[in-house]
């Protein structure tokens, strides 16, 4: 079976984001979103439909986006230890692959776990592709919005099943983790218990918002009561109903 139709277009930028339940394709102009329910990998169906009617560039990126990735320094980097710094980060079944990206400042190697499905997606339909996990992505993007070396920031990217924290001196990136999302109640006490334990001082570090979205209102607000240096990014979206896995991830690429 053929994998993709391998079309060369500078100007494109297309991506597959493959989450715990679904699979969206993003190009600039939309973005269609799939459940991993209805896709039959053995009868090959409708991921194949999915690909015929959406076009896969060579520079398509496919984003695993269902599970967090472990920033480590490039300095200390040795792939001896990859399994072992997995296991004391987070769980791995023996059919967990580990996978490797580089961030593009060559700074930071992100380590993390793909499933036996989500390896037998890639190899049978994306396997051409350069896969990457989203928090790679989500960190790439990030350095190119920090402009002052100065200036404490904690980036905020809430999803429908969890959320992610980056908190950055400059350019310097100090924490990277996801956390499950259970609700507002959840999402204060893991925020201002990293505020606390960073010793950052009310008003003194920005908290930015990836994306604004109508059904995440309630952690806006709640953070508004207690900090005034808040931004958005990407506050335009038009996600207005639904709530996908990864909206943000969506936008960066639907936009």
């Amino acid at each position: 079976m053929q994998q993709t139709t391998k079309k060369k277009d500078p100007f494109i930028n297309s991506s597959i984001i493959i989450s715990d339940n679904a699979i969206t394709y993003c190009n600039y102009t939309n973005y269609s979103f799939n459940s991993i329910d209805t896709v039959s990998l053995i009868e090959e169906k409708d991921l194949s439909e999915l690909i015929l009617k959406n076009p896969i560039y060579e520079n398509t990126k496919l984003i695993v986006a269902n599970s967090p990735g472990l920033f480590v320094p490039q300095a200390l980097f040795n792939e001896k230890n990859l399994k072992t710094y997995y296991e004391n980060f987070d769980y791995l079944k023996e059919t967990d692959v580990l996978k490797i990206d580089i961030t593009k400042n060559h700074l930071n190697s992100v380590v993390y776990k793909t499933s036996s499905n989500i390896e037998k997606i890639k190899n049978t339909y994306f396997s051409d592709l350069s896969q990457f996990n989203y928090l790679t992505i989500l960190y790439d993007f990030l350095l190119t919005k920090i402009k002052n070396n100065d200036e404490k920031r904690l980036f905020v990217n809430i999803q429908k099943d969890s959320f992610d924290i980056f908190l950055f001196y400059g350019k310097n990136l100090q924490l990277a983790n996801r956390y499950p999302n259970k609700g507002p109640d959840s999402f204060f006490y893991f925020l201002y218990f990293i505020i606390e334990k960073n010793e950052l001082i009310q008003n003194d570090f920005s908290i930015n918002f990836l994306g604004k979205y109508s059904f995440f209102t309630k952690y806006y607000q709640g953070v508004q009561i207690y900090h005034n240096k808040i931004d958005y990014i990407l506050p335009e979206n038009n996600l207005k109903k639904n709530i996908p896995p990864t909206p943000f991830l969506i936008d960066l690429h639907a936009n």
